[in-house]
């Protein structure tokens, strides 16, 4: 018996925009069919609760979430991501991406007190009514499957989901399928590397080596049904309308991988 295909909807990170306003790059976006936004932190520049919402009613793009890569391990990092949550509430954006911080080779203390600052966080996140989605990244505490499920066994705090992507599971050298089935009760956000390979390989995938359509089949199997964010990075562009072509790319070859 044949199942029931989800008809995917896709958002698109700003990161690789921000020298360019969100007047400009939404209507863009929205042509091209995207239906949401990550937002950078370059975009948060003058934006106030109510022209956000202007933002949004007037080009049909919501604000999905807003992303960080501040380091909670580093000097003035808890403060910056304490903030950062404080105007993702006022904003009335829901999710705040955010990195573990600190190192793969990070010492037990190190990562205790990781988990201890991350905890403080998703208690801040959830007065703020907001959720915080941890996403795993080579070189941080957070960077492998071991590392990511003790963290998030160690917050059962509903305000600390998972912000899972393949590449950098499969940069660590841990099954991307696998990663998924073992943090899929704590999924809340998804997302692709697309653009340029670091390594020259391909586009407009990152580690185009990798069974993408085998990652797809498992967004399928653990019912994910939200927006898949895409984020389109290593192209030296001139104006938005390359970067907005990249991502159209690897939407519509995303898209014909899912069954």
């Amino acid at each position: 018996m044949g199942g029931h295909r989800v008809e995917r909807r896709y958002c698109a990170s700003t990161m690789p925009l921000q020298g360019y306003p969100l007047a400009e790059i939404l209507p863009a976006l929205a042509e091209a069919g995207f239906g949401a936004v990550e937002l950078a932190t370059g975009h948060l520049d003058g934006l106030s609760a109510s022209s956000a919402a202007e933002l949004q009613d007037a080009h049909g793009v919501k604000f999905r979430s807003l992303l960080s890569t501040d380091d909670i391990m580093v000097a003035g990092g808890r403060e910056q991501l304490a903030d950062l949550v404080e105007t993702a509430g006022r904003l009335a954006i829901p999710m705040v991406s955010v990195p573990s911080g600190g190192a793969e080779d990070a010492s037990e203390e190190d990562v205790s007190r990781c988990v201890d600052r991350l905890g403080v966080l998703a208690q801040r996140a959830e007065r703020a009514d907001v959720r915080l989605g941890l996403y795993a990244h080579e070189g941080s505490i957070g960077y492998s499957l071991a590392r990511v499920a003790r963290i998030l066994d160690a917050i059962p705090s509903s305000a600390l989901g998972f912000y899972y992507s393949g590449y950098h599971f499969h940069r660590a050298g841990d099954s991307p399928v696998e990663a998924l089935g073992a943090l899929a009760g704590r999924l809340c956000n998804v997302y692709f590397n697309c653009g340029v390979d670091p390594g020259g390989a391909g586009e407009p995938f990152w580690a185009p080596e990798m069974d993408l359509p085998a990652v797809c089949d498992a967004l399928t199997r653990v019912g994910y049904d939200e927006e898949i964010m895409l984020i389109y990075l290593g192209l030296d562009a001139k104006g938005p309308e390359p970067v907005i072509a990249g991502l159209t790319r690897a939407r519509d070859a995303l898209d014909a991988m899912f069954s």
